[in-house]
């Protein structure tokens, strides 16, 4: 599997299964590769969808806090949803004034989306489109081609736009200390995994500057009572330091 860079030689981190977790030696990029009998899931499947739609309320929690944030930089707009899902965050965004547009494969999610929302949902990436805000959400992980949606992403955007991406953080305590077993690894769907050094690498190229970082940690709710002081003492770390387990960041084009 070659890297983002372009380079294939890479130095082997730790395995997960039927997956290896390798750093490119040229850049520090690290990917997820798949050995020959292991599979990766492709689009969100019909029992994914219901699974959003059943605990749409926890979801839309946590979209209204991403779009809290991204008001504060980019407050009215048109905000394309890349990997839109189901459509909950851009039902939130259209609470708040956004004009929406969402981008999303899989035809499951589309009909989901229509159905429970009113929100059509485009099958294709359009190129010809200008946008004030994109959102990619924990969805760039999944791609195989990253730099080529920070392309379309710095086309679309036109001179002054917003890219805000939320992914995992490879470079948090809770993958250095679990590894192969770290929550947010998920082999089985991730190709890449960043840390905000590595996103930069990615994005800035494409005429974009860093101007925000917000930073998150897993819900602890469902550890025995006895781990939770432990773990928020380690979040409470975490957030300090950027080493918590999610981030949002949000790039402005220049």
């Amino acid at each position: 599997m070659q890297c983002l860079c372009g380079e294939r030689g890479a130095s082997s981190l730790f395995q997960s299964e039927l997956y290896a977790v390798v750093r490119c030696v040229a850049c520090g990029q690290v990917r997820i590769e798949a050995k020959r009998n292991a599979k990766r899931t492709g689009y969100y499947q019909e029992e994914d969808v219901q699974f959003y739609i059943d605990h749409q309320e926890m979801f839309r929690i946590l979209f209204r806090r991403l779009l809290g944030f991204v008001h504060k930089f980019a407050p009215r707009g048109t905000l394309l949803d890349i990997g839109a899902g189901v459509g909950l965050l851009l039902d939130e965004a259209r609470s708040m004034g956004y004009n929406v547009i969402g981008f999303e494969p899989s035809k499951a999610s589309a009909v989901a989306a229509k159905k429970h929302f009113g929100i059509r949902l485009d099958s294709r990436l359009r190129g010809n489109d200008t946008v004030d805000i994109v959102v990619i959400n924990h969805v760039l992980e999944h791609l195989k081609d990253p730099k080529g949606i920070m392309r379309q992403c710095s086309k679309i955007l036109g001179n002054t736009g917003t890219l805000v991406i939320g992914t995992p953080n490879f470079n948090s305590f809770m993958c250095l200390i679990k590894r192969g077993k770290w929550q947010s690894l998920i082999p089985t769907q991730h190709r890449w995994q960043f840390t905000l050094s590595t996103l930069d690498q990615l994005v800035t190229p494409h005429g974009f500057r860093r101007i925000a970082v917000s930073y998150e940690n897993h819900d602890r709710s469902m550890h025995y009572f006895w781990k939770k002081p432990i773990y928020w003492v380690l979040d409470w770390l975490a957030l300090l330091t950027g080493r918590a387990e999610a981030m949002l960041v949000i790039y402005k084009k220049i």
